[in-house]
């Protein structure tokens, strides 16, 4: 599969990047949400996880973008620091199909991966 991770922090955006190829995903990275916008118009992308916090455009507008003017739907996943639960509740209203917070055990990430995509 080939998963779009978006995340500004160097050390989480490694961290998770390592899990998904060890497990056999091919994986794009994004240091904010514009360079994020930018590979899902260009490439071919099965998955997307993001951080909401990131510079210009932030995590939730990915959401909204991949959900609202895409015509092909791919599966979003949030991994954030953000712990409210209306932060939670408005990124799954807007088509997030997981959410987990910072910091997270990449196994569960894996899990997670598997469920929304079936793969």
């Amino acid at each position: 599969m080939r998963i779009l991770v978006c995340e500004d922090n160097p050390i989480a955006l490694k961290t998770i990047a390592y899990a998904l190829t060890k497990t056999g995903h091919e994986v794009l990275s994004a240091m904010d949400g514009d360079q994020g916008i930018e590979i899902i118009d260009r490439e071919k992308i099965d998955l997307l996880i993001t951080d909401i916090n990131m510079p210009y455009t932030k995590g939730l507008e990915l959401v909204r973008y991949v959900n609202k003017k895409l015509e092909r739907k791919i599966p979003v996943i949030i991994i954030s620091g953000i712990t409210l639960d209306e932060t939670i509740k408005h990124a799954k209203e807007l088509g997030a199909v997981g959410y987990l917070t910072k910091p997270f055990d990449p196994a569960v990430m894996i899990k997670m991966v598997k469920s929304v995509t079936k793969k």
